[in-house]
């Protein structure tokens, strides 16, 4: 193997794509006996951050940490996405699967979804989500969930993930649907309160809090996965040296332990499992994307210090 590895990121830290890789990221160099460094690229979905890996040399010294967003919802988000999930990468091995947390501020009338949906209805408008990313899970789990509520709320978008928790925990956002790692800690300190998990099955971090389908959402159901991918035409030698290694640590007590407690289920695979995978993944969200594509759902770019008075003047006219 090479003498360092680079796993790249799409997001900001604090992500679930950091905190995981940064979990996975000891275990895995051990395992391999070579170093591994991440580096954080955030910005458009991971967009660039994927770019940057599909044109890398293929020789098993760059990788990418694929997402639902990047790897399956990103093809029906982006009509020209200049990169093909399937087409520009050589999967090697997913790594977990991680319900979202969904989470409001104190502040919002509410203790539970169907108190969430009636108040929305009642307040057309009202109530904000942020995200850090535009076609990302957080924002896929928000937009289907007025979807298929027939509610309306407003997106702002964030640059950081620092920064929307910030503006989440000082009340200036009303709610985020959010990796379930940085979201329950701040739940259980107070900060947040915790409205429902967006997997079919209670988290087992978290058994008290009802799923969305048990909320009044039938039908609702959101889990975030992540894995590696390498550029295409990397050598079968290095993938599967790779996918061994990568199976090897997710078994690992410590690796096991550290994501079960977090919310997260570890999820090894074959370099070939992971690649029907991924084009079942593409496949299955394709039309429920298309249920909420083409409507007005609207956003607003972060910038600097966000008050009260910005957040509740945010235009609704533009579109994901």
């Amino acid at each position: 193997m090479a003498t360092t590895i680079r796993l790249i990121l799409g997001f900001s830290p604090g992500s679930a794509s950091d905190q995981i890789a940064r979990a996975l990221a000891p275990e895995l160099s051990r395992q391999l006996g070579t170093p591994i460094e991440i580096e954080l690229r955030p910005g458009n979905n991971g967009a660039p951050a994927a770019c940057d890996v599909a044109s890398a040399k293929a020789d098993g010294k760059t990788l990418f940490m694929a997402t639902l967003g990047t790897h399956a919802l990103a093809p029906h988000l982006d009509e020209k996405l200049p990169y093909d999930p399937l087409q520009h990468f050589a999967p090697i091995s997913l790594i977990a699967m991680a319900p979202l947390l969904l989470a409001c501020h104190e502040s919002v009338p509410i203790s539970n979804a169907r108190e969430l949906i009636e108040h929305a209805r009642h307040h057309p408008g009202a109530l904000t989500y942020g995200t850090s990313a535009i076609g990302g899970a957080p924002h896929l789990a928000a937009e289907l969930f007025q979807s298929m509520a027939a509610i309306d709320m407003r997106h702002v978008r964030y640059d950081r993930t620092e920064r929307l928790y910030e503006d989440l925990e000082a009340g200036r956002i009303s709610l985020s649907f959010n990796n379930i790692m940085s979201m329950l800690p701040r739940c259980k300190r107070g900060e947040l309160k915790t409205i429902a998990v967006t997997s079919p099955g209670r988290a087992a971090v978290a058994p008290n809090v009802p799923t969305m389908m048990e909320s009044g959402l039938p039908g609702y159901e959101v889990t975030n996965w992540l894995g590696i991918v390498a550029p295409k035409g990397t050598p079968p030698l290095v993938v599967n040296e790779l996918a061994n290694a990568t199976a090897a640590a997710l078994k690992t007590d410590s690796i096991e332990d550290a994501f079960l407690s977090a919310g997260v289920t570890p999820s090894a695979s074959t370099p070939v499992q992971f690649a029907d995978f991924i084009a079942a993944e593409i496949k299955r969200w394709g039309p429920i994307v298309a249920r909420f594509r083409d409507t007005n759902a609207s956003y607003a770019l972060h910038a600097g210090e966000m008050t009260t008075a910005s957040a509740t003047a945010i235009k609704a006219s533009d579109t994901i």
